[in-house]
């Protein structure tokens, strides 16, 4: 009888502590995480149109088109 009475006792207090949540897992809350601030872009948006102008602008005068217009087609017979 004291066997029984010794099983019960650990029974009950395995019962009573799960029931209270001694053997859940513990909840623990997580430190919110801040979202990351938006950076500023490191070049205004107009720099990358004006440098694609002036490249284009570039390749024109660079283009060396020595063309002697006098009138006559270079390739007739």
């Amino acid at each position: 009888m004291n066997k029984f009475w010794i099983i019960l006792g650990a029974l009950l207090v395995a019962g009573v502590s799960a029931y209270a949540g001694g053997l859940a897992d513990a909840i623990t809350e997580t430190a919110p995480m801040a979202e990351p601030a938006a950076t500023a872009p490191s070049v205004p948006s107009w720099v990358i149109p004006a440098a694609i102008v002036a490249v284009l602008i570039g390749v024109v005068v660079a283009s060396n088109d020595d063309d002697d217009d006098d009138g006559r087609d270079p390739y007739a017979r």
